[in-house]
């Protein structure tokens, strides 16, 4: 008994979830794995860039690193306007300020992750890691700033699709109009990673 019931339990829970996708014209997949297609998000991954450096076999120290293009700046826009509920020109004043920032510098949102959180402490008085971006046309050059993000949890999940609670995040910025293609490079004691976007504008 206890079988057919199971089975019957999910046999309308399937039949439950197909009413609903099919009532909101979405697909299986979006119901069930909302972030996945998500356009703000999928946009943030294609901004993003991914990096490793192990320090030994069972610890290490992750990066993602998302550069604010003006593609991902009005998306920004977008989906915080639609999230608090912005008035038109409210929604307007942003992407003016944020199209301004992009003007002043090039900005990296940098998300740390370790299983030692001092590791992860890219701006603390002690710590050895270096961050540089390195252009096409040859420079090699040091952030004008670099800053914790103090962000809250909803806010960061909100907004970066790959948050978990070990990370730490940081504003670095480095100046504007750069030739691209650009490599942002991470270094420190236990080794470097390098982060590369071919175009960039």
């Amino acid at each position: 008994m206890r079988l057919v019931s199971s089975i019957s339990s999910l046999v309308m829970l399937a039949a439950l979830v197909l009413c609903l996708t099919s009532c909101q014209g979405k697909t299986l997949g979006e119901m069930l794995w909302p972030d996945i297609y998500d356009p703000y998000f999928q946009l943030t991954e294609q901004w993003s860039r991914k990096g490793v450096v192990r320090m030994g076999l069972e610890s290490e120290l992750s990066f993602i690193a998302l550069l604010k293009s003006t593609e991902w700046r009005k998306a920004y826009v977008a989906r915080h306007a639609r999230l608090q509920s912005f008035s038109a020109q409210e929604t307007e004043k942003m992407l003016t300020d944020q199209m301004q920032a992009h003007h002043e510098a090039t900005d990296v949102v940098l998300a740390v992750a370790s299983t030692n959180p001092d590791h992860s402490r890219l701006t603390h008085r002690t710590s050895r890691w270096r961050i540089l971006m390195l252009t096409g046309d040859g420079q090699q050059i040091e952030p004008l700033e670099k800053r914790p993000v103090h962000w809250s949890t909803l806010e960061l999940q909100a907004y970066f699709p790959g948050y978990h609670q070990w990370q730490r995040y940081f504003a670095v910025r480095f100046p504007p109009d750069l030739v691209g293609p650009l490599t942002l490079v991470i270094s420190g004691p236990p080794g470097k990673t390098s982060l590369v976007w071919d175009a960039y504008e």
